[in-house]
């Protein structure tokens, strides 16, 4: 067997049932390697994953809907093991990248908890020589969700924004891609990661906890001086329902949490959208996105990355038979940035 043939089985966490990532999960010790790339595809050893807040919803979804193994989690770093034909020759194999896999890709089973994925060259990028294999799978969909927010809220520099959720993956990044951009970042979270958050780059922090109900707060203190956005990580409706006493009337709410719950945020969504405001809706702009993974947006990441404008901020890394501890401290909600599992050996 050449140095570039994978072995015909990997280890790969994986789920039948729903449910919890505790209850459900199980370590395979002989899953099936993915057959050879086709196309653009490349083969992928992965070194470390990043887990994401929303794996438990997913893994309360996807067994309904394929009704099969799945292995869970979207991002990854790693090095080429085997190209497709019609693969750019920037990804050779033994070439180190990042990236993530998509939500179909996710939703069919295939995710990147495992030793090998196959996953399409358009949603990857070249990893960075001086960034860690554990700090860029933890930056890819939070910085691509990070720097897609400050796009799709239109602002220059100098504008001021709010980032509510400034402590944990997204957020963080959240933080320091707005001051990449010039932006006056007044950013919320507890008072435990207060110095973390002013540490990369933010102006002001607000503790939540100290300051609630937060929207009252923010309201008596940007009621003169409102926010040209608020970029919203968590997902507080309170806040944006208030949000016309301190968010400009031209300003723009962008919201990518739903931490208040699946139904909860499923109504308020609904509420945002189809509420008009003549009938006593509320008179911002609210904008919901889900990510999707693009390579374009990753090399710009990795782009920053190398510039050290943008750092991933790791609350812990797991070994590969650990992840359940990993997902144990996701669920807790109150993890200072990414959890990491590592895969294997870089």
């Amino acid at each position: 067997m050449s140095n570039l043939t994978p072995p015909p089985t990997m280890r790969a966490w994986t789920f039948t049932a729903r449910g919890t990532p505790r209850n459900v999960l199980s370590l395979n010790l002989a899953y099936p390697v993915p057959p050879p790339p086709a196309g653009s595809n490349l083969l992928v050893r992965v070194s470390h994953v990043a887990l994401n807040p929303g794996s438990h919803f997913l893994m309360n979804l996807i067994p309904s809907i394929i009704g099969r193994t799945a292995i869970p989690e979207l991002d990854f770093s790693g090095h080429v093991q085997l190209a497709g034909p019609a693969a750019p020759s920037h990804f050779a194999p033994g070439t180190a990248i990042f990236g993530s896999v998509s939500a179909p890709a996710l939703v069919a089973g295939g995710g990147t908890l495992a030793e090998y994925v196959i996953v399409p060259a358009d949603l990857v990028a070249v990893k960075p020589a001086n960034v860690g294999f554990a700090e860029a799978a933890g930056s890819s969909s939070v910085g691509q969700t990070a720097l897609n927010m400050i796009k799709k809220a239109g602002v220059k520099a100098g504008d001021r924004v709010l980032v509510n959720g400034a402590s944990g993956g997204v957020g963080t990044m959240v933080v320091q891609a707005a001051k990449v951009s010039g932006l006056e970042v007044v950013a919320t979270c507890s008072d435990a990661n207060a110095e973390m958050v002013k540490g990369l780059g933010a102006d002001r922090v607000v503790d939540y906890r100290a300051h609630d109900p937060l929207q009252v707060y923010v309201a008596k203190e940007y009621s003169s001086r409102p926010f040209d956005a608020v970029l919203d990580t968590v997902g507080t409706q309170a806040l944006y329902e208030n949000s016309p006493r301190y968010l400009k009337a031209n300003g723009v709410y962008i919201n990518i949490g739903a931490y208040e719950g699946a139904w909860r945020s499923a109504w308020a969504m609904l509420k945002n959208i189809c509420y008009p405001r003549v009938l006593g809706g509320t008179p911002r702009k609210w904008v919901f996105f889900s990510n999707a993974p693009d390579g374009k947006v990753v090399k710009e990441l990795a782009d920053l990355m190398e510039e050290k404008k943008i750092k991933v901020v790791i609350d812990s890394i797991f070994d590969m038979k650990d992840a359940l501890q990993g997902y144990d401290r996701i669920m807790t909600h109150r993890a200072q940035g990414k959890v990491i599992i590592k895969v294997q050996e870089d």
